[in-house]
């Protein structure tokens, strides 16, 4: 085999190479970008037809209620817990912390992925922007005060979690909302939190 012929057959197999190689991440931005957000918003939306079923029903439902951003067309599950489970397709819910509509501070968390998260726009919020709790028979309007994107703690800021944000031993007259996600879409301990409080409620 020649020289020519060997240098022909190297840049083929480094060409075959390549197009695998575009192919695999091509493929792997569609799955994430496409795919799990669809997947997700499914999962939650499903999650949020069987809450309100439930409700219907008079049977209970497993869930605490309905978290909608402002904007976003998916309303996600709040689920008891902040473990993996409950913010798989929806938020968590702290069960130390109030419930809907109650005076104190309803503290829930989720995940911010950039695609497939429940607070992938949480930096988008702005102070005045409204959130909506719904529960099986009431809707609870929330209005936000301290954007998410404003604020950053630590994990061991456990203040953000007092019944009165910041005022540990405060006896709450106020219904507090308060959202937590993870700051960066890499790993860091850095935490974005807003706080809303409430500001209307009516009849399902």
């Amino acid at each position: 085999m020649s020289r020519r012929t060997r240098t022909s057959a190297r840049y083929r197999v480094a060409v075959a190479l390549l197009v695998v190689l575009v192919l695999v991440v091509t493929g792997g931005l569609l799955w994430q970008l496409w795919w799990v957000p669809r997947q997700v918003s499914a999962t939650a939306d499903q999650a949020a037809s069987d809450y309100l079923a439930a409700c219907s029903l008079g049977s209970g439902a497993d869930d605490i209620g309905l978290l909608q951003l402002p904007g976003a067309s998916t309303m996600w599950p709040i689920r008891s817990g902040v473990d993996d489970d409950a913010m798989a397709a929806g938020v968590g819910w702290y069960p130390q912390t109030a419930l809907p509509g109650q005076p104190g501070n309803m503290a829930l968390v989720g995940r911010r992925l950039i695609v497939g998260g429940a607070f992938d726009g949480i930096l988008n919020l702005n102070a005045g922007d409204s959130v909506t709790v719904e529960t099986c028979d009431t809707v609870y309007t929330y209005t936000v005060v301290v954007a998410p994107r404003d604020l950053t703690v630590q994990p061991e800021d456990t203040w953000v979690l007092d019944p009165v944000p910041g005022s540990s031993g405060v006896m709450p007259t106020t219904a507090w909302l308060t959202l937590i996600a993870n700051q960066d879409v890499l790993p860091s301990s850095d935490r974005a939190v807003g706080f809303a409080s409430l500001t209307n409620s009516q009849p399902r």
